[in-house]
């Protein structure tokens, strides 16, 4: 069983041996990663204890086993794991504690965002803690109060740039725009200052093949740190803002100097319509002027009305290449001379039209095929909107003539096609009932005690008690087994012995329950089907449903 495992992992962790602390958690992430995974919960209020306890002193970076403890239970979001986790929260590890925070945020309950408020603040008070900024971003009310209480460390180099993040969230949220201008404004114009120095050391020289296979992290820092600056100054303005913002539109950056062209257009500030159009056409800022100006409701701006969706592709295959992980090798991914060769217009897995593009880049002498898209076409043949399956292969160009690379576009789609139809992602059948266990233990009992008394009388009648329940027990375990709900491919899928009910994930209107069943749903508001709750961990249960609908246009409605 695994909850035996599980328990033998907690004893190894503490050894002062520190390869079996390491063996220890290399089994735990390998549990981690086993789908379907369920553990009775007072294991895993055990492993929230011993996450809170205190571990030999430490040889490696690895060896930090309250944080993959922590990490390990926080993918089971039950309100018994939430509770346990609140209560022992002090007493964890710092990334542990930073982990929960992160997974606290996911209840969006009002009250743990109160302990989360105090606790955050309280942990600033250190020069350690990194702020979720990310996981925050959605929360404006929980970061007004962190603001409230912690602004004064736009002083510390630690916490300053999450600071502003929040601080760009918060008024992007609309909830409080331009909060504490004043106090922002004197740290925004010197950290601003302090960081375009850094910048104009680059500028003379930027060249997209610089950025990519030079400066690299060295400059990635500089560049966002200037766009998050810039992206303030909407929220933040005056006319010595105006001035910084005016210098921005003439720095060779393109991302920057779209941020701050974008900025200048919220705020009504002249610009230079070349200006518009640079930041339009330029390989790294395309596909972000279009979409920022979508944002902003101000797609008619766009200085190229037609044909953006062959001139955004190439942004986006450039993107797509060189955010690829690094080759084992070191070689530096800088796509070059993108042309868009032919079209291919087929349809997604829902039967919508879409439309891919046939390009070839050149990289390190050689020219490799690949493909952009797909396109979604029924809002017009021009759209930007896409369902992203961009890629390359690294296939030479001329290993094949055009047929040949759609033939094998065409293959390549089909088997991961049936791999994603064939794969199961969740999967749960229900346990043993409270009856068949609470026989079982009488029967333990009944034959612990037996064992004391010298089995004394006959023991015909206990053997036949136990045969009877032995039986019960194996017919309850053999249904079980045949009984399951699963989400394979686009389909959820409920199984009872020879009957199957399914329905597809883009099918469903809304999944509630109820103390008995879980409902579905289909789209005209009629039950596809019900299951037992008892067939389903829950609180799994949504979470799967939700990671497997979040990409569909209408997703449905699921009980939380």
């Amino acid at each position: 069983m695994i909850e035996l495992k599980l328990r033998n992992i907690l004893r190894q962790v503490k050894s002062k041996t520190p390869k079996k602390r390491y063996e220890a958690l290399d089994q735990l992430f390998q549990y981690k990663h086993q789908d379907g995974l369920e553990v009775q919960m007072d294991v895993l209020k055990d492993i929230i204890k011993t996450a809170a306890s205190k571990f030999p002193e430490r040889v490696d970076q690895w060896d930090n086993p309250s944080f993959y403890l922590i990490d390990f239970v926080c993918d089971f979001p039950m309100p018994e794991v939430i509770e346990s986790l609140i209560k022992y929260f002090d007493d964890f590890d710092l990334q542990a504690k930073e982990r929960v925070i992160e997974f606290l945020l996911s209840t969006e309950d009002d009250d743990i965002f109160y302990f989360l408020e105090e606790k955050i603040v309280k942990l600033m008070q250190t020069e350690d803690f990194v702020i979720p900024a990310r996981e925050l971003a959605s929360y404006p009310v929980l970061i007004k109060g962190i603001l409230d209480a912690s602004l004064d460390k736009l002083h510390s180099n630690h916490y300053k740039f999450k600071l502003y993040d929040l601080l760009l969230s918060l008024n992007k949220s609309s909830y409080e725009q331009g909060y504490k201008k004043e106090t922002v404004l004197s740290f925004l114009l010197e950290d601003y200052q302090a960081v375009k120095q850094d910048y104009i050391k680059f500028n003379p020289e930027y060249s997209t093949k610089y950025v990519y296979s030079a400066w690299k992290d060295s400059y990635f820092v500089v560049r966002n740190q200037m766009r998050l600056f810039i992206s303030l100054m909407e929220y933040y303005y005056t006319p010595q803002i105006g001035n910084e913002l005016e210098m921005a539109l003439d720095f060779r950056d393109p991302l920057i100097k779209t941020e701050a062209l974008l900025v200048c257009i919220a705020k009504n500030l002249p610009f230079k319509q070349s200006t518009l159009l640079e930041c339009a056409e330029h390989i790294e800022s395309a596909e972000m002027a279009y979409w920022e100006l979508c944002e902003k409701n101000l797609e008619h701006l766009y200085p190229i009305p037609e044909g953006k969706q062959p001139h955004l592709a190439k942004t986006r295959l450039f993107s797509t290449i060189i955010n690829l992980p690094e080759d084992e090798d070191g070689i530096i991914r800088l796509p070059d001379d993108i042309q868009i060769i032919d079209i291919v217009d087929t349809e997604n897995a829902y039967g919508q039209p879409v439309r891919y593009y046939l390009t070839s880049f050149r990289e390190h002498g050689c020219v490799y095929a690949a493909w952009v898209g797909g396109y979604a076409l029924e809002d017009g043949d021009d759209t930007a909107n896409l369902w992203d399956g961009t890629y390359t292969d690294f296939v030479e160009f001329d290993s094949g003539s055009i047929e040949e690379h759609k033939q094998t576009f065409f293959k390549k789609r089909a088997e991961e096609k049936l791999e994603y139809e064939n794969s199961v992602y969740y999967e749960s059948s229900p346990k043993l009932s409270n009856g068949a266990w609470f026989y079982l233990a009488l029967l333990i009992t009944h034959w612990i005690r037996a064992a004391f008394t010298g089995f004394e009388g006959s023991l015909l009648p206990s053997i036949f008690f136990t045969l009877i329940g032995a039986a019960l027990f194996i017919f309850e375990f053999t249904k079980n087994k045949k009984r399951n709900i699963l989400i394979t491919g686009q389909q959820l899928i409920k199984k009872d012995g020879s009957k199957q009910h399914s329905i597809g994930l883009h099918e469903i209107k809304k999944v509630e329950y109820n103390k008995k069943h879980v409902i579905l749903y289909n789209k005209k508001n009629e039950i596809a089907f019900k299951f037992p709750l008892k067939w389903v961990r829950y609180e799994l249960f949504y979470l799967h449903m939700k990671e497997h609908t979040a990409h569909l246009k209408e997703r449905p409605f699921i009980q939380s």
